[in-house]
């Protein structure tokens, strides 16, 4: 049982509880179903009303803040006060809700150094910090919690893919692997774990062993959840880079624009693969369409820049540009505003929608001065280096179609940046094994925030 069951008031909104957590960390099924069932019946149950939030804060979509207020309300209406465990997690979810997602990663991270096997605040925290852009901090947060973890303690498993996750994208290629092979050993049907070491495996170029491992895992990510088509998109890629362009198209019309009306995040996988099979001299048919009417109907500029650049790869792609300029219109007015969004706005999500502007009327020259401005900053996108890559990969190509001499030598022809850049990133060192340095600890940096917003 899970430290957070504990305060469940029955035995079965316990294992609910935990039925939900268990959902929720693995990345299979549906959490809320589990929960919900309990809190119909228990609607003081205050962690249950923090696990509904957390699913909320972990899609990271504008379309679920309605679930992220609802949940928190009720949590307010739950009767005796909440308890300072509880208390903390509803702050650092009301932070998500007022659009800080930096506080919010602070405050969740803050609350395992006092409950250090806090695995839900683990996730939000790695999760938060990711929306951010705080590469770094996806390993030092796991790093923080690590001296109370040893191997055959329940709940190892979910420690070490998020560990291995970590490890993959500050470029610990070859731990990022063991960890999360450790991880699915536990736990076969961990749709999370197999995603870190598609990471790891991408990053490293090891794409038939990366086409491999996702086939070989096939059935347990294909069992159902959130992360379904998100595994299909790493199979797509493996399969692309490994000279099977058929196959990554079949998985782009059957898995990914199929479910991209639904979910902003799968359009983006949706709209990176295309254009990567374009750029590999695939016909994409009507697609670009589909996925502009897709982005056209999520329709929140400004929440997540990300997003924002998948948007206009797709309206441009299509012709859109009446849809093109209203998306560049709203982030341009969001950009004279004030705060971390109007900030990002001006200097990520502009130059971008400018450089892809460029590449869509095949403006070449100008679309190499634009890609080359903006990828210092793609690390505020809040993706990852495989996501990220995509503009690497439009650089390159500029480069090819303007005839001019690459500049980009650390971008290898998948579009992927090459280990030896990753060697020569500052902070870039080798992490040994989970537990087995137990004193790993966040930067000073990290721990400074930590002890801030333990005070917010």
């Amino acid at each position: 049982m899970s430290q957070h069951a504990n305060a469940a008031p029955t035995a079965a909104a316990a294992e609910a509880f935990d039925r939900g957590l268990d959902r929720l960390l693995c990345a299979v099924g549906d959490p809320l179903a589990e929960i919900e069932a309990a809190l119909s019946e228990h609607p003081t149950f205050v962690m249950g009303h923090v696990l509904r939030a957390a699913v909320a804060v972990l899609a990271k979509d504008a379309k679920a803040l309605p679930l992220l207020e609802a949940a928190l309300s009720a949590a307010c209406r739950a009767g005796s006060g909440p308890t300072d465990h509880e208390r903390r997690h509803l702050a650092a979810a009301r932070a998500w809700l007022s659009r800080d997602p930096e506080l919010a990663a602070e405050r969740y991270a803050a609350i395992l150094r006092d409950w250090p096997r806090d695995l839900l605040a683990l996730r939000l925290a790695q999760s938060c910090y990711f929306f951010v852009g705080q590469t770094a901090a996806l390993r030092d947060v796991v790093d923080l919690v690590t001296p109370a973890w040893s191997p055959g303690m329940p709940g190892c498993e979910y420690v070490l893919a998020m560990a291995a996750f970590g490890c993959a994208e500050n470029g610990d290629t070859e731990r990022a692997e063991t960890l999360g092979r450790c991880a699915v050993e536990i736990e076969p049907a961990f749709p999370f774990a197999i995603h870190a070491v598609a990471h790891a495996l991408y990053e490293r170029r090891d794409f038939a062993g990366g086409r491999l491992w996702m086939r070989q895992h096939e059935a347990q990510w294909l069992a159902g959840g959130r992360m379904v088509a998100h595994n299909a998109w790493h199979l797509a890629l493996f399969e692309s880079a490994s000279g099977e362009p058929a196959r990554a198209l079949a998985t782009l019309d059957q898995r990914l624009i199929p479910e991209a009306v639904s979910s902003a995040s799968i359009a983006a996988d949706a709209t990176t693969l295309l254009l990567r099979l374009q750029l590999d001299g695939i016909d994409p048919g009507s697609r670009w369409q589909a996925l502009s009417d897709c982005w056209d109907a999520h329709g929140t500029p400004g929440f997540w820049p990300f997003l924002d650049l998948q948007a206009a790869i797709a309206f441009n792609a299509a012709g859109d540009l009446d849809r093109a300029q209203r998306l560049a219109r709203a982030i341009a007015a969001l950009a004279r505003a004030e705060g971390r969004s109007a900030h990002l706005a001006r200097t990520v999500t502009l130059p971008g929608l400018r450089a892809i502007e460029a590449f869509a009327a095949e403006a070449y020259e100008r679309a190499c001065i634009a890609l080359r401005a903006l990828l210092p900053a793609v690390g505020q996108l809040g993706a990852s280096h495989v996501q990220v890559s995509l503009f690497e990969r439009m650089l390159v190509e500029a480069e090819r179609r303007c005839r001019r001499p690459a500049l980009t030598p650390a971008v290898d022809a998948a579009g992927c940046v090459t280990a030896d850049s990753y060697a020569a990133s500052p902070g870039w060192a080798p992490r040994p094994l989970l537990r087995q340095v137990a004193g790993g600890t966040p930067n000073s940096r990290l721990k400074a925030r930590l002890n801030a917003a333990s005070e917010s």
